[in-house]
């Protein structure tokens, strides 16, 4: 849900205006704040979240790359685009160790730091001529049928000269309501499994656009085919 300043109820009998809030969506509480800027672990406090549990706090805004913010971080909710915190434990352990994640192939560093803040399992797979990033348990906006998905993304071998284009799903995504999603149809074939392609497309800047910005382009994707 996007940020937005409301009329916290009617105006007075004595013509006093209405008080403004603003609301910001934390891990699916939406919370209203009576001044437009917050902290983070306030934030997190009246979501009744644990500030101090050890979380990996992303920053989601429309248009922009996710970014990873501390809890003394202030937000400012008039900023357009503001959507959401995402909070992932720090430290998972479900009894099963990850198996070693490939590097068949090395991301520009910056690249490499984006993927680890957002707390992303992730490979970089070369497959016959093609090379892959491959992002696991990708999380999902509330619409579809699964939580999560796994990811690839084709990295060119002239990258960032050459762009990063479309991106791939697997397992399949499907909306909840039954609606059918456009440009979805092929299945690409990574690593001998089916991903389904998303034919999304955008002009790209090889001085200023990189993984970071590529997955801005993924998010408002996925999102947008909820909110249809």
């Amino acid at each position: 849900m996007e940020n937005q300043n409301v009329n916290a109820g009617s105006e007075a009998r004595d013509g006093a205006r209405p008080e403004q809030t603003w609301k910001l969506n934390v891990q699916g509480v939406v919370i209203e704040s009576r001044f437009p800027q917050i902290v983070v672990r306030d934030a997190l406090k009246l979501a009744g979240f644990d500030p101090d549990a050890g979380w990996i706090i992303v920053l989601k805004i429309a248009g922009e790359p996710r970014k990873e913010v501390e809890l003394n971080a202030t937000i400012d909710l008039t900023h357009p685009g503001v959507e959401k915190l995402r909070l992932t434990p720090r430290h998972i352990n479900n009894g099963e160790a990850a198996g070693p994640c490939r590097r068949d192939f090395a991301l520009l560093p910056q690249d490499e730091v984006h993927l680890d803040r957002l707390g992303l399992r992730w490979e970089t797979i070369a497959d016959g001529a093609r090379r892959w990033l491959l992002l696991h348990s990708y999380p999902l906006p509330q619409g579809y049928t699964v939580g999560a998905t796994d990811i690839a993304i084709e990295v060119p071998v002239s990258y960032p000269g050459a762009q990063l284009d479309m991106f791939y799903c697997h397992p399949h995504l499907a909306l909840a309501n039954g609606q059918p999603i456009p440009q979805v149809q092929c299945i690409e074939s990574v690593t001998g499994i089916g991903f389904q392609r998303w034919s999304r497309h955008r002009p790209w800047d090889s001085a200023r656009d990189n993984v970071g910005t590529h997955l801005a382009l993924v998010d408002e994707s996925l999102r947008r085919e909820v909110e249809r």
